[in-house]
């Protein structure tokens, strides 16, 4: 071979077997460890006061029941005379009475005059003709 430089034909090879021998040989898997510390230890100073815990408590619970309160009246307010006559009919039903016998008792019998009308009447609970099991049907009846 005249004009052809033999090591840089072996150099060549080498490189394309290094490259074979890379592929065929996994990289090396290298295991890291977290440092371990300790954890801090911190003292809190001063006395606990409970006293400002249970005005806390009491506000919370004001303000939820007046939330509730306002969610209940504004689903009354949106239903109309018709919504509360067969919700009235269906708490009836579910009490195995007449359904007139539910309507009478919740003052409810002027509502088919004006079908179509807001209810604008008291809550549920602030109607004081109605027993407790004639509440707890029309308020599951109405989802409230």
């Amino acid at each position: 071979m005249v004009g052809v430089d033999k090591n840089k034909l072996s150099d060549i090879f080498k490189k394309k077997d290094d490259k074979e021998e890379a592929k065929k040989t996994p990289p090396k898997i290298v295991k890291r460890t977290a440092k371990k510390t300790t954890p801090k230890i911190v003292k809190r100073t001063g006395k606990k006061s409970t006293a400002g815990a249970d005005e806390t408590i009491a506000a919370y619970k004001e303000k939820k029941a007046a939330s509730k309160v306002s969610k209940e009246e504004k689903i009354m307010r949106s239903k109309t005379h018709q919504d509360l006559i067969n919700a009235a009919y269906k708490a009836a039903e579910e009490l195995k009475i007449a359904p007139w016998v539910l309507l009478r008792a919740a003052e409810w019998g002027h509502f088919t005059d004006d079908r179509g009308k807001k209810y604008d009447g008291p809550m549920i609970d602030d109607i004081d003709t109605l027993d407790d099991d004639q509440k707890k049907a029309l308020k599951k009846v109405l989802e409230l």
